[in-house]
């Protein structure tokens, strides 16, 4: 390769910006969390009982759960009893969405 090839890959090196910090950062914004059914409720919403948490201050709580994109996609039933795994947005803490459903206990 010639001077002028190398100095053009080498400058569009320093242009090219590394977008997987950023979108790192994002998962920040919310709490992973893992519960049981205790109701399900219309428009395939559910009243989950939190009983492991990332954050100490989520356990023993309450939320309403909504099915996430693929679960609600393929159409999963969640029945109460189930344990749930899901994600609560550090912005509104009485909801949460549902990712991962199990009938056994350990999730």
């Amino acid at each position: 390769m010639g001077k002028v090839q190398d100095h053009k890959r080498s400058s569009k090196v320093k242009r090219q910006v590394d977008f997987t910090l950023q979108s790192a950062g994002s998962q920040t914004d919310r709490f992973e969390i893992v519960g049981e059914v205790v109701d399900c409720l219309p428009n395939t919403m559910f009243r989950i009982k939190v009983t492991d948490a990332t954050a100490e201050q989520m356990i023993g709580r309450t939320l309403l759960g909504t099915l996430a994109g693929k679960m609600r996609l393929y159409r999963i039933r969640v029945m109460p009893g189930d344990y749930v795994k899901g994600y609560v947005s550090k912005y509104d803490l009485g909801k949460c969405k549902v990712t991962y459903r199990s009938s056994k206990e350990k999730v």
